[in-house]
């Protein structure tokens, strides 16, 4: 018994050390992490109670405004704000110092801030844009070079300022190209390339037969609007009752060789596609272009001298003839008076048009009628010699060129603009208008077609 008592005795020791222990463990854990905690705190605290909060202040940038220009044909969008204009620029944050809180003010924007009647379509493109751009490439990828694609009675190509020249002479008319059928099909062929033009790219029509017109004094612009108003433009030439072209608003260029009348007037319509800046120049033609040559002061000067020659080397021919009609009798005139039966009304002629003859409009009856008749009689004699007329003759394939060489060096190359690309089509057969217009598109690096007729 005493033996037992004491194991349990040991025993119960024991047990108390061991728990003495787990409680001083305890109490010594949770003294250490509370300290943890309590430094934790100090240093949040006082983090938060010396950081002194900051704010944005917003400050946009000046806004601008772009006048809408007053264009001849009330287009969107003038050449200088093609060139020029760039999406309006949304104000930015502006801030001060950054840190640890942020208050952004309140930006209103005004819609109508913004002045200008340039109102573009963008669609989703490639390129290069300002930053992210908007949408699919909105920046210098969207207000890039307008170029537009061409099919030009099958030449194929590429155009940023691209002017027509058609040729709108009666010979265009001529029963063997399909006579006004055909060229209703050339007109509607021109069309076709009219609609493909973008709203980007710069474009003009100029016709010319005896003279030449330009549907606009300046490039415009690919809208809709301007491109129906070319068309009815073209439309009015080589119609019934308006075949050929006599007068026009284009006049020879001061600079050059000077040209003074002809027919199939092409250097006034190549003049003026140069004079306008025109890239890509397509033409439209069916023959040789035939411009008469006006007089320079080397020519007037030199002719001076062959008359004062041919003066002196027949003075006496001259002095005989001066004679001679001096002592002829005086003509003697009778008059009488003349039934004129009537006529009946007569028809158009139904032959087909030809160059330099005017359309056959027929006649009306006339009534029968009275009709004083007048005779002369005696004091005729040849006509009195005259001296050699100036005539400086016509335009050479040489003279064309030097000409639009001129033209090119002034216009082009002292503006740092690169030479422009001439692409022409022969309508019709002429063996001598297609050389010409050949040797032209092979000048300006375009290329040469021909088109016999036109059906469709």
């Amino acid at each position: 018994m005493k033996n037992w008592l004491h194991t349990w005795i040991e025993k119960t020791g024991r047990r108390v050390s061991q728990s003495m222990v787990i409680r001083r463990s305890f109490y010594a854990s949770l003294l250490f992490h509370a300290g943890l905690l309590t430094i934790a705190g100090v240093f949040v605290i006082s983090h938060i109670f010396y950081n002194r909060p900051s704010t944005f202040t917003g400050q946009p940038p000046p806004m601008k405004s772009y006048e809408p220009r007053k264009l001849e044909f009330k287009v969107k969008v003038s050449k200088q704000q093609r060139s020029s204009s760039r999406p309006s620029m949304a104000p930015r944050m502006v801030s001060t110092k950054i840190n640890s809180s942020v208050a952004l003010p309140e930006i209103k924007m005004d819609a109508k801030a913004v002045k200008t009647s340039f109102q573009p379509k963008f669609k989703t493109f490639g390129g290069t844009g300002l930053g992210n751009g908007l949408g699919g490439g909105y920046g210098l990828g969207g207000f890039g070079a307008g170029v537009s694609a061409f099919d030009f009675f099958g030449i194929h190509g590429r155009g940023d300022k691209i002017v027509i020249l058609v040729d709108v002479s009666i010979s265009m008319v001529e029963d063997e190209k399909g006579g006004p059928k055909g060229y209703e099909a050339v007109r509607n062929r021109i069309n076709k390339v009219i609609d493909a033009f973008t709203e980007g790219a710069m474009f003009n029509i100029v016709v010319f037969a005896d003279a030449a017109s330009a549907f606009s004094t300046n490039l415009v612009v690919g809208t809709d609007d301007n491109k129906n108003k070319a068309k009815q433009f073209l439309h009015g030439f080589n119609t019934a009752g308006n075949y050929g072209l006599t007068t026009g608003n284009l006049q020879p260029a001061s600079i050059g060789i000077p040209a003074v009348g002809g027919t199939t007037r092409l250097d006034l319509a190549l003049t003026a596609a140069f004079e306008q800046g025109a890239d890509t120049i397509l033409i439209i033609s069916d023959g040789l272009p035939n411009v008469k040559k006006g007089v320079t002061p080397e020519m007037a000067q030199a002719h001076a001298a062959e008359v004062q020659r041919w003066q002196a080397a027949n003075a006496g021919a001259l002095a005989q003839y001066d004679a001679q009609a001096a002592s002829a009798p005086p003509a003697q005139t009778t008059s009488e008076r003349v039934w004129i039966p009537p006529t009946p009304a007569r028809p158009p002629a139904k032959a087909g048009l030809k160059e330099g003859a005017a359309p056959d409009p027929g006649a009306p009856a006339q009534p029968g009628h009275w009709q004083v008749v007048t005779h002369i009689a005696g004091g005729g004699h040849p006509p009195r010699p005259e001296p050699p007329r100036l005539d400086p003759g016509l335009w050479t394939m040489n003279d064309f060129l030097q000409h639009f060489r001129i033209l090119h060096e002034a216009l082009y190359v002292k503006k740092g603009k690169k030479m422009p690309i001439v692409h022409a089509i022969l309508y019709g057969t002429d063996k001598d208008g297609g050389d010409f217009l050949k040797t032209l598109a092979e000048t300006y690096k375009g290329r040469f077609r021909k088109v016999a007729r036109m059906l469709d």
